[in-house]
């Protein structure tokens, strides 16, 4: 029986399947709630010039994640 479930869904592919929802299921949270950091950075720092910097900074890196996150998934989408 195996075997036989083997030949339908490749154990290889499906562990690669898995091991990528997992990630994804970390990183992208964690992007996000960085934008929001950098975001609140910024919305408390109305009189420091460092603050708007690095939250906008933060705010930067995690459009950076989650849009290379999008562009990796539909990379593998359109790929073989």
């Amino acid at each position: 029986m195996l075997a036989s479930f083997s030949d339908y869904l490749p154990f290889a592919d499906l562990v690669k399947i898995v091991v990528v929802c997992l990630v994804v299921a970390v990183i992208a949270p964690v992007a996000v709630a960085l934008g929001v950091r950098g975001l609140d950075l910024r919305a408390g720092a109305r009189q420091e010039r460092g603050g708007k910097v690095r939250g906008t900074g933060l705010v930067v890196v995690a459009v950076a994640i989650v849009a290379a996150l999008i562009s990796a998934g539909l990379y593998a989408l359109f790929t073989d």
